[in-house]
């Protein structure tokens, strides 16, 4: 609402609007292919998606992020350079989140579905008198979701943690631990209920 009474005031009031859009359409313009790490061919961010730090992201070949998604790549140890790579072909749904301080590794033909989210660090909440803005983040553990894995709808990647290769993570599973190439697993924590190709243990024919 704006302080200044009458004309002036809803010039301002038209003013301050355009300034809040013009910021909120350049937040949410991904960077041109040029300020990435690397951006192979026929690849694409489709808007609105949130980049940080796109020099320190690194995108393969034919790999397609759909909106919606942020990818949050911080410097946030002057000895530590953030590394996110989306190897060939990989695929990000709609607002997914990638939180990365130090190295998270998508494979070759990932599906990631939509809402997943995948971090290598956390807010470690050391000291309770502090907000939670202003906790500083955990040093940063290695991600890496092998070739050709599939994470559903909703999926929580924790930090440190290996999907192999081929895996299938069901949707709403939040991955505590290693996942084995070729294993489905399910829940929260997430556990293993059976193999690719074959009918999960947890489920009955008929």
């Amino acid at each position: 609402m704006s302080t200044r009474p009458g004309l002036a005031g809803r010039f301002a009031d038209r003013r301050r609007d355009r300034a809040l859009l013009r910021s909120l359409r350049d937040a949410l313009t991904p960077p041109v292919p040029g300020a990435y790490g690397a951006f192979g061919a026929g690849s694409v961010v489709v808007p609105p998606a949130r980049v940080q730090l796109p020099s320190s992201i690194f995108i393969g070949e034919g790999v397609v992020i759909h909106e919606g998604v942020w990818l949050s790549v911080v410097q946030a140890y002057p000895d530590t350079r953030p590394r996110l790579e989306l190897r060939d072909r990989a695929r990000l749904g709609r607002f997914c989140q990638i939180s990365c301080i130090g190295e998270i590794v998508i494979e070759e033909d990932v599906v990631a579905s939509d809402q997943v989210q995948i971090g290598d660090t956390y807010h470690d909440y050391e000291d309770p008198l502090r907000p939670a803005t202003k906790q500083s983040l955990a040093r940063p553990q290695p991600v890496r979701i092998g070739r050709g894995a599939l994470l559903g709808l909703g999926v929580i990647v924790l930090p440190g943690i290996t999907v192999g290769e081929g895996a299938y993570v069901v949707e709403g599973s939040v991955v505590t631990r290693d996942v084995p190439a070729h294993a489905v697993v399910a829940g929260n924590p997430a556990r293993s209920v059976g193999d690719v190709g074959r009918r999960p243990a947890s489920r009955k024919a008929g």
